[in-house]
């Protein structure tokens, strides 16, 4: 996969508040990223709609005005990348976005994660699982420009996909200066073992830190060192929370799921919590290249 591939950005609306946010955002990304073409889609909920509502006649009129006002809000932007606008019309919204997404051979899913504004998230919950591509959560909360980005990584066969998104932003060709920093949390099980001494839980973290570090001297010479945290006490998701609280991240690029080694946490449940933790970062979920 190249990384200055032109990209097909998909983003989902709806109807919202947090559409003007997204759409202000498809605006910062195509300042970074090689854009080829967005398309904003908005599901129409059958189940939602009054019987009166759902003849033919009445739903494309209904599509029309959704469209009329997505295209206001995306025209006071200034955009300069080219775009569509998608309606579509399911019982379910993961339906409608699986349907486009296998049609579409999308590169990017960017999606809402309301924080202060009204919503549940479910729907970002179940794409981040179920669509094939890459799914970026961005809170209204996000903070402008994109400078510092992390890459989350788990020394899994997730951990390419995340140096090519990484090297998408940081070897960016519209020459926006980014910073990078690598993290690995480390939480072994041996830590919930009441036998084991701090001196030797102490010992054996050393011992994963400097293995890790190793592996990653090895596969990846030219990129930034990597910064080894131990989880302690924390859960995975909090210590990358709070690490990118820290550093004051704009963007978090991480696998949806980790290794499964006996030694490591699955990144899958990490994934899920922090898809409830308040944030205002954006979080950038990504499959194995393939």
């Amino acid at each position: 996969m190249e990384t200055n591939k032109a990209l097909h950005i998909l983003i989902g609306l709806d109807l919202s508040e947090m559409d003007q946010y997204l759409i202000q955002y498809a605006k910062i990304l195509d300042h970074i990223l090689n854009v080829e073409k967005i398309t904003f889609i908005h599901n129409l909920k059958l189940g939602e709609l009054p019987k009166e509502l759902i003849q033919k006649d009445q739903l494309e009129l209904i599509q029309k005005r959704i469209v009329k006002r997505v295209e206001d809000q995306i025209a006071s932007t200034e955009i300069t990348y080219a775009h569509d606008i998608l309606v579509t019309v399911e019982n379910y919204s993961e339906i409608a976005f699986t349907a486009v997404a296998k049609k579409s051979n999308y590169d990017l899913l960017v999606l809402g994660n309301k924080q202060k504004l009204n919503g549940t998230g479910a729907l970002a919950n179940k794409l981040v699982r179920i669509l094939p591509g890459a799914t970026l959560l961005v809170p209204e909360t996000f903070q402008v420009p994109i400078e510092t980005v992390i890459d989350a990584i788990d020394f899994s066969r997730y951990t390419n996909s995340i140096m090519l998104w990484a090297d998408r932003f940081k070897n960016n060709s519209k020459g926006q200066r980014i910073k990078h920093s690598a993290v690995h949390i480390s939480k072994s099980y041996w830590s919930y073992l009441p036998m084991m001494t701090e001196k030797e839980l102490d010992k054996i973290s050393l011992e994963d830190i400097k293995e890790k570090e190793e592996k990653w001297n090895k596969q990846y010479p030219h990129y930034t060192d990597i910064e080894i945290i131990p989880a302690k006490n924390q859960n995975i998701s909090a210590a990358l929370i709070a690490y990118a609280k820290n550093k004051k991240a704009d963007l978090m690029i991480l696998g949806v799921k980790g290794s499964t080694g006996i030694k490591d946490i699955i990144l899958g449940s990490v994934a899920n919590h922090l898809l409830h933790r308040p944030t205002d970062t954006c979080l950038l979920f990504v499959k194995p290249i393939k």
